[in-house]
């Protein structure tokens, strides 16, 4: 048939709902670019494999498989990792209640304290995944006891079970995610900011080529 073993999605607040679910194929409309696919490291999930993690313009050897998962709301990484982006991160004075936020304590900050914090990159096979300082301090979660208040939310996920390390949606939200079945790869495509979530239910899309609906 015209369809393939691939889904894919975008998780994106847009006039129809709060994301796309695309099955069958690689919708165009949902991705600001080209996709770029990096091979699915499996394990019984779908999971890529971490070669290292960029904090600012340090770079952190990692070599491990992480987990991806629409469930999880956080950035859970294995112990080490944890432990060294702590060390390295509150190392810098200029970061306000850095020690506070790895404490797990949730904190007021100015716009400009929150945007002196360092990018965060997790490096695929070729591929950077980027993550801004507002990616990772979260406002409006749940364990804040007032509003305005800030989040980390990075979590060390030693107690996760496996490697303990799960990409979660404040990672996977500024991407088209595609998942071929067939050739065992995941495509990471910058998600199209205007389509995600605003597309209209059984619209036909052309997909590889072929028009199907959606």
């Amino acid at each position: 048939g015209l369809c393939e073993n691939v889904w894919a999605m975008c998780m994106r607040a847009g006039s129809k709902s709060n994301g796309t679910l695309t099955i069958g194929g690689v919708d165009p409309r949902l991705s600001d670019g080209e996709v770029h696919y990096v091979p699915d490291a499996g394990r019984g999930f779908h999971s890529v494999s971490v070669s290292s993690v960029m904090l600012g313009d340090l770079r952190i050897p990692v070599g491990e498989a992480a987990i991806l998962d629409t469930g999880t709301n956080v950035l859970l990484v294995p112990p080490s990792l944890y432990h060294q982006l702590q060390t390295q991160m509150c190392a810098n004075p200029a970061l306000t209640s850095c020690a506070a936020l790895w404490a797990n304590d949730c904190v007021s900050l100015s716009d400009t304290q929150v945007d002196a914090y360092p990018p965060l990159a997790l490096n695929l096979d070729g591929l950077a995944l980027n993550m801004s300082s507002r990616d990772y301090l979260l406002l409006g979660s749940p364990l804040a006891t007032s509003a305005g208040q800030y989040c980390l939310g990075i979590r060390n996920g030693g107690s996760a079970g496996g490697s303990g390390f799960i990409i979660g949606d404040t990672t996977m939200r500024h991407y088209y995610l595609v998942f071929d079945l067939e050739r065992k790869r995941i495509g990471w495509g910058n998600v199209n900011e205007a389509g995600c979530g605003s597309v209209d239910e059984g619209q036909v899309a052309v997909v590889r080529g072929a028009k199907v609906g959606l």
